[in-house]
């Protein structure tokens, strides 16, 4: 009588509180369910990305493969060398760990390279196919390391953990694009952003004269050349297969075997631009421009201090995504430009008679050596 006069239903009421505490006592797990199918997403998305690479590489293996090399061999050692593991050596005793760190880093490259070498005889096809390969190893990993904290999210209903992971999906998804891009880039062997210093290293030497190199350092080139009265040394990784060259070791053969002394050591390198930036702005500075894992760096900059060779830097800037792909119009234009500002900094800061030594910082796909005739 009484909710027919008021038009209230307590029974009304009732159901409709208890469906309020039940979304109440819900709304985290719809939640979960909600981010753990974005992440579930994401993983069928790597995950065909990721086979659409390997497919790739298997097929740009087969097309270069030697004679005697079966299907099967590709594909089993195209696994292994995808699952391949490097250990950091231990860092108890920090005394003496750069070396050990070098000595690692080599050893990989070489058994990586001599894996490839197995399979493929041509030397340049070796490179690019040997760093594609890598590229497909550093998205596999991603793949693992995603897949691994979504099925520990689901199965702990870790809720903080899986939000985490959700937040962090469009960076993940803009590096795998950018790491398969970059699996592309290197099985047609074409310059791509991080190849920027090499290349004005190239544009530098093709203004020099009398150019003469020296290949007494694995997978690095040393040019010696006239400028204007001014003796360059020049260093790049050895092109035009893929590699960063050993740098380091040919700012060493530099110093010690051609007992030069430099007025100053100038790098080129590719810089990660901020996102208020543009892609192509120089940038010039004081220090050694070089990434990685900072082993070259360090010795670069060791017999930089020993000899008291004042260091010089130009920077290029550019996205990560822009610098693990094929080089754009923006990079290419910057690289000209980075070139006269090289060789007006040796012009005015150099006098005729002295030397300085420049350094192409990068990956040098796609780019060579001009007058590789002349080589010594």
């Amino acid at each position: 009588m009484f909710a027919q006069a008021t038009g209230y239903d307590p029974m009304w009421f009732i159901i409709s509180m208890l469906i309020w505490f039940a979304l109440i006592f819900m709304l985290q797990d719809l939640q979960m369910w909600r981010y753990l199918s974005q992440v579930s997403g994401f993983l069928s998305y790597l995950g065909q990305l990721l086979n659409a690479a390997s497919a790739n590489v298997l097929n740009a293996l087969d097309k270069v493969k030697r004679k005697e090399v079966q299907r099967a061999e590709l594909e089993s050692t195209l696994k292994k060398m995808v699952d391949f593991a490097v250990i950091e050596p231990t860092a108890l005793d920090p005394n003496g760990i750069v070396p050990k760190f070098k000595h690692i880093l080599n050893t990989y490259v070489d058994t990586y390279e001599g894996e490839i070498r197995r399979l493929v005889e041509d030397g340049v096809l070796v490179k690019n196919l040997t760093t594609a390969v890598e590229a497909l190893r550093y998205m596999n990993f991603i793949y693992k390391i995603v897949d691994h904290y979504y099925k520990t999210a689901r199965k702990y209903k870790a809720f903080y953990l899986v939000i985490q992971l959700t937040m962090l999906l469009p960076l993940l998804k803009e590096l795998t694009d950018t790491v398969n891009e970059a699996v592309n880039s290197f099985i047609k062997g074409v310059p791509i952003g991080d190849s920027a210093g090499p290349l004005v290293a190239y544009n530098v030497l093709s203004q020099c004269g009398g150019v003469v190199y020296h290949h007494d350092v694995k997978d690095t080139v040393v040019a010696e050349c006239e400028y204007q009265g001014r003796k360059l040394y020049v260093i790049k990784a050895k092109g035009s297969g893929s590699t960063v060259g050993r740098l380091d070791e040919a700012v060493e053969y530099v110093f010690q075997r051609l007992d030069a002394r430099p007025k100053y050591i100038v790098t080129i390198d590719a810089a990660l631009r901020l996102e208020g930036e543009r892609t192509g702005e120089i940038a010039e500075g004081i220090g050694v421009a070089m990434g990685g894992v900072g082993v070259e760096k360090f010795n670069i900059e060791s017999y930089a201090t020993k000899y008291g060779v004042p260091l010089y830097a130009f920077l290029i800037k550019m996205r990560q995504s822009e610098a693990l792909t094929t080089m754009t119009s923006d990079i290419y234009n910057a690289v000209g430009q980075t070139t006269k500002r090289v060789l007006d900094f040796i012009l005015n800061n150099v006098a005729p008679g002295e030397s300085v030594l420049v350094i192409g910082v990068g990956n040098t796909v796609g780019v060579g050596q001009p007058f590789e005739g002349a080589a010594s």
